[in-house]
């Protein structure tokens, strides 16, 4: 037996339901924007966070490092039940993650929760649609397993996509946590917003909800 054995538990997240409606929980730079009710709704339950005190910056591309702790948040992941000889470090997995960083936390449950992160992935990257979607797939089938209907969906754009992401693509438009364009196109190599992706988190939330 592991002498000296460290227990890190990393628990996230609140129990309300996403589709309830909260108040004071606006950022002021989301009027117009689509997602706006989603977007508060993820705050208000600590799922996801502002650039700033009071902006969500719902048109920024969405950074590697934010991505991240979107994911591992919202799907509550954790190191529960994992066993380790010393206290794990970003050092340890990731050649650009500082141990000190904010992100440092969400980056170490992300691998040890086996989302594929690159080992070498800049934390300042803007990630891509395929990209993100990658992980949160990922992250979701971390949760459970899921029943998926025998459905063939056509996409438009599908010789852009990284074969390596085919089948997540492919099964979070199954999960709906995601949708083609009016012409059939996931735009996989187009940046991910942040307000993009904090849609396809609530979905994921709304999904894997449904599904306890």
């Amino acid at each position: 037996m592991l002498q000296g054995a460290v227990m890190i538990a990393a628990l996230i997240g609140l129990a309300a339901s996403p589709s309830q409606i909260y108040a004071d929980h606006s950022f002021k730079d989301l009027t117009g924007i689509q997602e706006k009710e989603k977007i508060e709704s993820l705050h208000s339950r600590g799922m996801i966070q502002g650039v700033n005190g009071d902006e969500f910056q719902p048109k920024a591309g969405l950074t590697a490092s934010q991505g991240v702790t979107m994911i591992v948040k919202s799907m509550k992941l954790n190191l529960d039940g994992i066993a380790f000889i010393k206290k794990p470090e970003a050092k340890d997995v990731f050649t650009r993650v500082d141990n000190d960083a904010w992100y440092a936390e969400p980056f170490i449950v992300a691998h040890y929760n086996e989302l594929d992160v690159p080992a070498n992935i800049d934390p300042g990257h803007t990630l891509t649609r395929e990209e993100f979607i990658y992980y949160l797939v990922a992250g979701i089938e971390r949760i459970g397993a899921y029943p998926l209907p025998k459905i063939y969906i056509q996409i438009s754009d599908e010789a852009n996509i990284n074969p390596s992401y085919q089948g997540t693509i492919e099964r979070a438009l199954l999960y709906k946590v995601t949708a083609l364009d009016p012409e059939g196109n996931i735009h996989p190599k187009g940046p991910i917003s942040r307000a993009e992706a904090a849609a396809m988190v609530y979905d994921a939330v709304v999904f894997v909800e449904s599904h306890q």
